[in-house]
C-alpha cells in the first residue's frame, strides 16, 4: 500500500505568531517590541529563533528549541482548524529555509520496505 506524506510549510510570519502565541502561552519571557522574522536553524536537529525589534538598536534573538518548535507549529494548526490526521508521526523538518511539519506514518513506509522485493541488477 502506498504510503502518504504531507507537508505544512510555514511562512517566516506564520511561524513568528505561532511561535509568540506558545511563548505566550508557556509563560517564555519574550522582550519588548515587534517581532519580525522566524528561522529555522541547523540542519540535522532544528531548533529556530524569533527576532524582536524594540528600535533600540540591533534585533533581539530569542532561541526556541525543536520540540517547542514543533508543539507551537502544531497548536497554530489546530487553532487555525488545518486538519490533521491524530494517529500520525508530525516531524519537524527545514525546507528553503522555512520551517515545516512532515505528517504520515512511517509504520506504512516500515512494512513497504519489508515487503519490497529488491532491485534487479541488470
Amino acid at each position: 500500500m502506498p504510503a502518504e506524506f504531507r507537508f505544512l510549510v510555514f511562512t517566516p510570519s506564520e511561524a513568528a505568531a505561532a511561535l509568540t502565541a506558545y511563548a505566550r502561552s508557556h509563560n517564555k519571557p519574550l522582550p519588548d517590541g515587534k517581532v519580525v522574522n522566524a528561522e529555522p536553524v541547523g540542519e540535522k536537529k532544528i531548533n529556530g529563533r524569533l527576532m524582536v525589534e524594540s528600535g533600540l538598536g540591533p534585533a533581539t534573538i530569542v532561541p526556541f528549541k525543536s520540540e517547542e518548535i514543533l508543539e507551537a507549529l502544531i497548536d497554530d494548526c489546530l487553532a487555525r482548524k488545518i486538519p490533521m490526521p491524530m494517529v500520525s508521526e508530525k516531524i519537524l523538518e527545514r525546507l528553503h529555509g522555512r520551517f515545516a511539519l512532515r505528517i504520515g506514518q512511517i509504520d506504512s513506509i516500515e512494512m513497504l520496505m519489508q515487503t519490497h522485493a529488491p532491485p534487479m541488477n541488470r
